[in-house]
This record gives structure tokens, C-alpha cells and sequence, in this order.
């Protein structure tokens, strides 16, 4: 073991301070290192000790007087009553200085923790958090809905219970959101508060629409002649309705028509994205001879050539 720590330096203080300044530092010190505030911390539990030992010295006038008179090196409490001080007459039986004011001490414990003061008392603690996935369809996490879950509780000591709970999806709401159901996590301990759920949501993709933010993309497939003349279509939108939309003549497969204000809506500015329609040119796959002869017809009558620009890098 290293040598004995110095009881003033464990509060502190200094030699010359006053009684009162003791009691003030120890009250401090006391509070911050008690073993049920830090709960399975030897560290605080050891400083803790020390702080005691230390004063219950430096309180006790006398105590203090011999511990001043001999030093850390040489003064010697014991376990309990009766400590005393290595005050270099040892063999002589009946010398000892004693520590027989211990009420006084746990006067002021009382005084500073109150019941913490008395019989160990159970730790209190909140319940810890718990983390689940939840799957909702892609209808629920924009309009927002209901969802029932079945949760565990696991007691210390208890079965393992089924807790089934109705949690409410905000609208708006993406993959990767968590959502915190207050108090529905694990018990707390002696009797503390329980934790909260969180749920991490995963949407289920949709079969027509994606999404990105707070704007929807529909792929639109359209013929080469509705992209040569134009046209009039109507298209899904996320609201269960339909919207219509004009394809104008000409249109490059990829383009983006929008549909303002009918994207998904935005819990937090309460303001709602637009809905992209992506133009997909479709050429047919089987064609008769007929209809055939018919394009290389259309294509000497109509003379365009969109590789126009390439030609000049062209050997």
C-alpha cells in the first residue's frame, strides 16, 4: 500500500481552516461520492470511505488536535470505537485517544441524505429504452394510421409478459423515422419510472410509386406517337384519386411532368411535395411487314437526324 493519504487533502482544505468550512466540505464531497448515488462504482465507494474516516477526525477537536500532532503517517484509526492514534506510547496499556462521538456523525449524515442517512435503502432507477422495427405498408406511412404491436416486458425475477399496445403513425412518415412511444420500455427498477419505446420504421415498397423526400415519381409509359403528337392521360396519385396530365408533342423519353401539391405531405411544415410523372417512350417489340414498310416510309418523308452533333467526330 502507498502511504496514508493526508484527511485535508481528502476534504480539501486547509490546516488552518475552521470547523464549520470541515463540515461544509464534507457535506459536498459526501453527496457526490455516496454509494447509492453511484450505484456499483467501487471507485466512489472507496473515496466515499475515505471521506467519512477523514472526517470524523478533523470534526472532532480532540481527534483533530492528536491528528495534527502526529500527521497521516502515524495516525491510526481503527474499525470503529476506540480508534486510535499511533502516538509513540503504544506499550503502555489504557493510552489511547478514542472516537467515541459517533452519533454526532450520523447526525449530520441524516441531516445531508435524510432516509439515504438510515438503512441502505433499494436503488431507483428509470426502466431501459427498448428498440423495435416496425413494417408499415406505403398507404400507412403517408396518411398516417394506427398499428397494433405485441412488446415484452422483462421483469427481473417475473415471467416474461406480452404487453399489445396501439401506437399511432404520424402521416408523412419515411423509412429510417423513429417514433417514441413514452413510458411503454422496460420497468424501472425499485419502483422508477419505465423507459420509452422506439420504433424504427421500414416502409414496404409501393408497386407504382417511389418516393423521395417529400416528392412521389410515377413512371409513365407512353407510345412513340403519343410522344411525336402529344396527348391527354390520366395518372394515379398517392390520394387514391386521379389527376390528369397533358403530354406535350415532341416529348423526350425521361422527361418529368409535374403535378404540383401532390406529393406527400410534411408532418412538420404541414406543406405537401409534388408528384413527378417520368415519361417512358415505348417502342413495340413485334411489328407486321405491313406496318414496317409503312415507317420506312414515314422515316424518308420525315427527314431528322438527332446524331446531327456526333458527325464531325465521326471518321
Amino acid at each position: 500500500m502507498g502511504p496514508k493519504r493526508d484527511y485535508y487533502d481528502i476534504l480539501g482544505v486547509s490546516r488552518t481552516v475552521s470547523k464549520e468550512d470541515i463540515k461544509k466540505a464534507y457535506r459536498k464531497l459526501a453527496r457526490q461520492y455516496h454509494p447509492d448515488l453511484n450505484p456499483e462504482n467501487k471507485e466512489a465507494e472507496e473515496k466515499f470511505k475515505e471521506i467519512q474516516e477523514a472526517y470524523e477526525v478533523l470534526s472532532n477537536d480532540d481527534q483533530r488536535k492528536t491528528y495534527d500532532m502526529f500527521g497521516a503517517a502515524d495516525y491510526r484509526p481503527g474499525a470503529g470505537r476506540g480508534r486510535t492514534a499511533r502516538s509513540g506510547f503504544e506499550d503502555f496499556p489504557g493510552f489511547e485517544f478514542s472516537f467515541g462521538n459517533i452519533s454526532g456523525f450520523n447526525e449530520l449524515f441524516k441531516d445531508i441524505f435524510g432516509d439515504i442517512g438510515g438503512p441502505r435503502r433499494r436503488t431507483r432507477a428509470r426502466g431501459r429504452d427498448v428498440n423495435y422495427i416496425l413494417e408499415i405498408d406505403f398507404d400507412t406511412s403517408i396518411k398516417g394510421g394506427i398499428k397494433d404491436l405485441s412488446i415484452t416486458k422483462e421483469t427481473s425475477g417475473q415471467p416474461i409478459e406480452t404487453e399489445t399496445i396501439s401506437v399511432r403513425i404520424p402521416g408523412g412518415i419515411d423509412t429510417g423515422s423513429r417514433v417514441r412511444v413514452p413510458g411503454k420500455g422496460q420497468p424501472g427498477i425499485g419502483g422508477g419510472p419505465r423507459g420509452d419505446l422506439y420504433l424504427t420504421i421500414k416502409v414496404t415498397p409501393h408497386p407504382l410509386f417511389q418516393r423521395n423526400g417529400d416528392n412521389i415519381f410515377l413512371e409513365l409509359p407512353i407510345t412513340i406517337f403519343e410522344a411525336m403528337l402529344g396527348s391527354q392521360t390520366s395518372v394515379p396519385t398517392i390520394d387514391g384519386t386521379t389527376a390528369v396530365i397533358t403530354i406535350p408533342p415532341g416529348v423526350q423519353n425521361g422527361t418529368k411532368l409535374r403535378l404540383k401539391g401532390k406529393g406527400v405531405p410534411n408532418p412538420r411544415t404541414k406543406t405537401r411535395g409534388d408528384q413527378f410523372v417520368v415519361v417512358k417512350v415505348v417502342i413495340p417489340k413485334k411489328i407486321t411487314k405491313e406496318i414496317k414498310e409503312k415507317i420506312e416510309d414515314l422515316s424518308e418523308t420525315l427527314q431528322y437526324d438527332p446524331r446531327g452533333h456526333l458527325r464531325k467526330y465521326i471518321n
